[in-house]
């Protein structure tokens, strides 16, 4: 899965899966949780197996981890979930995995993000297109945390967002429901996530992207913006209708809404 489907597609991706990944943690550690923390502590993704029952699907699934892996010990590690496991019921309802088919394998960014998802079957393509690059992680993070994200891209010499972001996002009305992501525009492991957000890595100004849940880009600002500007966009993207009555390809209406 590529990052322009994490992104601005990310329901589509898993319709089953809830977003809601940032509840509290249960008052107890269960296995699970503990591989995740582990793997967090360790900087590395984790492949996080959730079965019902240890047939030839959940066998298949795996090997195939495990032959994968073996590859690049210091960058990922497995686990293996058994959903009826009464430990696991915070995970399970966190994840909201009680209607999902399974077996299932989730993707975990050492942020705590999901970064995949693949049930049923797998593929060693899908356990590498689910390591995306710390950007699309830090995004994904937001948004499944039910946050506007404002993604600041920074070209060379330029060390900090414009002010408009800053003074939006420290705004006590603003603060908790936003999450500041900064990508520097000339790093090479996000090139296809820019890419993908049609932003060019050559910019010689910031470029600030919105994004909202489920993963739409709602408008972006290339270079300064105005606290104001960030909160009219915001306002008409919740409002459902488009400036001036015109949806472009960066809005949030589907094609041809008015």
């Amino acid at each position: 899965m590529r990052p322009s489907r994490l992104i601005l597609g990310i329901v589509g991706l898993w319709g089953w899966l809830s977003l809601a990944t940032m509840h509290a943690e249960p008052p107890s550690v269960s296995p699970g949780q503990a591989a995740l923390d582990a793997a967090a502590r360790q900087g590395q993704y984790l492949f996080v197996l959730v079965y019902k029952q240890d047939d030839a699907a959940t066998q298949a699934m795996k090997s195939t981890l495990d032959q994968a892996l073996a590859k690049m010990p210091s960058r990922a590690s497995m686990t293996s979930v058994w959903a009826n496991d009464p430990a696991e019921k915070g995970l399970m309802d966190r994840w909201g995995l009680s209607r999902t088919p399974m077996p299932i394998v989730l993707a975990v960014a050492p942020n705590g993000a999901i970064t995949g998802g693949f049930p049923l079957k797998l593929t060693e393509q899908d356990i590498h297109s689910a390591m995306v690059s710390p950007g699309t992680a830090a995004c994904l993070k937001g948004i499944q945390a039910r946050k506007l994200v404002l993604l600041c891209v920074l070209p060379p010499r330029v060390g900090q967002p414009p002010a408009g972001v800053r003074e939006f996002q420290a705004d006590p009305a603003n603060k908790a429901m936003t999450e500041l992501v900064i990508v520097r525009a000339d790093d090479s492991a996000e090139a296809g996530f820019l890419q993908t957000l049609g932003i060019n890595q050559s910019t010689t100004q910031p470029v600030t992207a919105m994004l909202l849940p489920p993963g739409s880009m709602i408008g972006s600002f290339t270079g300064e913006v105005t606290k104001a500007q960030l909160a009219e966009r915001l306002k008409v993207a919740q409002s459902g209708c488009c400036p001036g009555g015109n949806c472009g390809p960066n809005s949030c209406c589907p094609p041809g809404r008015k």
